[in-house]
């Protein structure tokens, strides 16, 4: 086939080309997209057992690209309508800032109150009296209340303090509130400092992710796939799928920024085939290593990638991965509404008696979903493996978006 003409490479990405619905690799946390590996299963099953059955303290853990905020939103979706929950993505906040997020993820204030109206001015006591209460109005009507605490290694021993102290809000020995502290390996460090004995020893369950095994990872694509579009639209060859198992380590995040970018290669090379030299040049443009306007690649660099792209799979050294790269909710229709209208009515009375000052309190305002990222556009094998690895090592904070996608 002939590549894509200049004038056209600005044309709409490659979900046209490929009869996709939608991007099947972008970089968010929609649940719809969760692959259940071995680990992955494990994890899911775990915290969803465990909110279930009323448990305060829970802790997921797994290094930055794993799939942490996408699992835990498909453990949200999973606990149904009766479940009011909130997101906490920016570690960086106070401990006063934490609950006004969470009044606003539960419906009780908006964006503009809390940024200008009364509960801007709001003192720590005054957030906990309205948490509390707003916690209390669900338990005769059976619904419940959960929070999910993102990047949890990166907050301050304060914040974690009032965290635990939220997670032992009891009545009739019910709790009324469940915390999920979900974070990077380096969180397990952070609880065995003294300060937080007392929270560490409270959490009831204690679950992790790991990368995708090799052969999880060709499932991994097809799901993702399948998930976007008609099955068979693209089809990855078996040294491509090693080669993406390889590089990305079996990171998620890895695998979505290496597919993303090879089937924007694909389009470019008018085919719904990936080869393996499609992979290379993704995982090239992925690195940003393209060289500069100009400059000139050795003729032996040339030959060194065709050479490697004409490797079989069984010539591919898959590496297993090691330690070091081991590294809310849509309210259900008219339950939820219903739910919500008398929590509004309760707390605009109750606060408007505290302080004559506030406002009715209106709805949460819509929730953003990211975009994806920007491709570019050959390297030897050894190259593709260290620009990876140093990409790797440069991002932290993948798995954060912006607060209340829900």
């Amino acid at each position: 086939m002939q590549p894509v003409p200049p004038s056209e490479l600005g044309a709409p990405a490659y979900e046209e080309f490929f009869e996709l619905r939608e991007q099947p690799f972008a970089i968010s946390t929609d649940p719809r997209f969760l692959f259940l590996g071995a680990a992955h299963r494990r994890a899911f099953e775990e915290l969803l057992t465990g909110l279930r059955r009323r448990e305060g303290l829970l802790l997921l853990t797994g290094d930055t690209g794993t799939g942490k905020t996408t699992l835990c939103r498909a453990v949200l979706e999973a606990l149904g309508a009766r479940t009011f929950s909130a997101l906490i993505l920016n570690p960086q906040m106070t401990a006063d800032e934490v609950l006004r997020v969470m009044l606003r993820d539960f419906g009780l204030v908006s964006r503009d109150e809390i940024r200008r109206g009364t509960f801007s001015r709001a003192d720590t006591p005054q957030l906990l009296d309205t948490l509390e209460g707003f916690l209390r109005s669900l338990v005769p009507l059976q619904s419940y209340a959960v929070v999910v605490i993102d990047e949890a290694q990166s907050l301050k021993p304060d914040v974690l303090t009032q965290i635990r102290m939220l997670g032992s809000y009891e009545q009739d020995g019910h709790r009324l509130l469940q915390v999920v502290l979900c974070g990077q390996p380096q969180l397990l460090e952070t609880l065995q400092r003294e300060e937080l004995r007392s929270l560490n020893e409270r959490i009831t369950r204690r679950t992790a992710l790991e990368p995708l095994p090799p052969e999880e990872v060709r499932t991994y694509v097809e799901h993702r796939l399948s998930v976007a579009g008609r099955p068979g639209a693209v089809t990855f060859q078996p040294a491509a799928l090693t080669l993406v198992a390889n590089l990305s380590r079996g990171l998620p995040l890895r695998v979505n920024l290496l597919c993303d970018r090879a089937l924007e290669a694909a389009r470019a090379a008018q085919t719904n085939v990936i080869t393996p030299e499609l992979v290379k040049r993704a995982a090239r443009a992925v690195a940003g290593s393209a060289p500069e306007p100009g400059t000139k690649m050795e003729p032996a660099s040339f030959a060194t990638i065709e050479e490697a792209a004409d490797t079989t799979p069984a010539d591919v050294d898959v590496a297993t991965p090691s330690p070091l790269w081991r590294r809310p909710l849509i309210l259900g229709p008219a339950l939820a509404i219903v739910l919500a209208a008398g929590a509004y009515a309760f707390y605009g009375w109750k606060v408007s008696t505290a302080d004559p000052g506030v406002p009715s309190l209106p709805p949460p305002p819509a929730r953003i979903l990211a975009a994806p990222a920007v491709p570019r556009p050959l390297p030897t094998e050894a190259e593709l493996k260290e620009l990876m690895g140093a990409s790797a090592g440069s991002g932290s904070g993948s798995d954060q978006f912006p607060d209340n996608r829900h």
